[in-house]
C-alpha cells in the first residue's frame, strides 16, 4: 500500500510539472512598458537633445515588452497620440505628455551692434522646442568671428537674423551636398538655386536625382542637409 502512494505522488508531481512547463512562458512573459518604448522610439528617430514623455495613457493590450512598430497618429510634441502595433498586427493607441528641449545659444553679457563675436560671449543652453524663435542659432561655430547686426541684451537668444551675413554665394554656383544622419555621412553633387549667405538655409539642386534640397551653406562649397 505505501509503495502505490508513493507511486500516485510521483505521478502527479511528474503531471504538474509538464503542465507548469507550458503555461509558464505565458505567465512570466515581459508585459508592455510602454513609456520605455516610447521614450526608446522618439530618442531614434528625433534630433533633439532631451525628451520627456509623461502621463502616458494606453488603451488595450500587445504581447511582448516592446511593439514592433510606432507610428505618430499626433504630435509629436504636446499631446501625443501613437500607435504600437505587434508582430500580429494587433494595435492598441498610446497617448502621452512630450516636452523636447534643444540647445540654443545665448549671450552671456549685453553685446553692442557691429560687436565681432568671441567664444566668451556666447553659451549654450536647452530651450522647451516649442519656445525656441524661429532660427535659433544652435550652433556657437557658426557665428564666432561675425559682427552683430544690432545690439542685444544679456541672456538672449541668438537668432540668424541678429548677425550680419558674411560669405555671400551666389545662384548657380557648384557645391557639395553633404546629406547627415546619426552614424553617417553622404555626399552628392549639387548647385545653389539661389543666392545664400554661410550659416544660413539655402535651396540646392542634386545634380544626380535632380531634386530639390533644402540645408545649411557650411561653408562656400558645402551644403549640409540634416536627414
Amino acid at each position: 500500500m505505501t509503495r502505490i502512494i508513493i507511486t500516485h505522488s510521483v505521478f502527479v508531481l511528474v503531471f504538474c510539472t509538464i503542465i507548469m512547463s507550458f503555461c509558464l512562458p505565458a505567465a512570466i512573459a515581459d508585459p508592455l512598458q510602454p513609456e520605455s518604448a516610447l521614450q526608446a522610439y522618439l530618442e531614434n528617430n528625433y534630433p533633439w537633445q532631451k525628451i520627456e514623455v509623461t502621463n502616458v495613457n494606453v488603451a488595450g493590450d500587445l504581447a511582448g515588452a516592446s511593439p514592433d512598430q510606432i507610428t505618430v497618429e499626433k504630435g509629436p510634441v504636446g499631446k501625443g497620440v501613437f500607435s504600437f502595433t505587434d508582430e500580429n498586427d494587433n494595435k492598441i493607441i498610446v497617448k502621452a505628455d512630450i516636452r523636447a528641449l534643444d540647445a540654443v545659444v545665448k549671450s552671456i553679457r549685453p553685446l553692442k551692434k557691429g560687436y565681432v563675436l568671441q567664444d566668451s560671449d556666447v553659451y549654450l543652453s536647452e530651450m522647451d522646442i516649442n519656445r525656441m524663435p524661429k532660427s535659433a542659432v544652435k550652433n556657437p561655430e557658426s557665428i564666432i568671428g561675425k559682427p552683430l547686426k544690432r545690439s542685444i541684451l544679456a541672456d538672449m537668444v541668438i537668432v540668424q537674423d541678429m548677425i550680419e551675413k558674411t560669405g555671400t554665394v551666389k545662384k548657380g554656383n557648384r557645391v557639395v551636398l553633404l546629406y547627415s544622419a546619426p552614424g553617417f555621412n553622404i555626399t552628392a553633387a549639387g548647385e545653389i538655386r539661389e543666392k545664400g549667405y554661410i550659416g544660413t538655409q539655402v535651396k540646392a539642386i542634386n545634380l544626380s536625382s535632380r531634386k530639390e534640397v533644402r540645408g545649411v551653406l557650411i561653408d562656400e562649397n558645402t551644403v549640409k542637409i540634416e536627414l
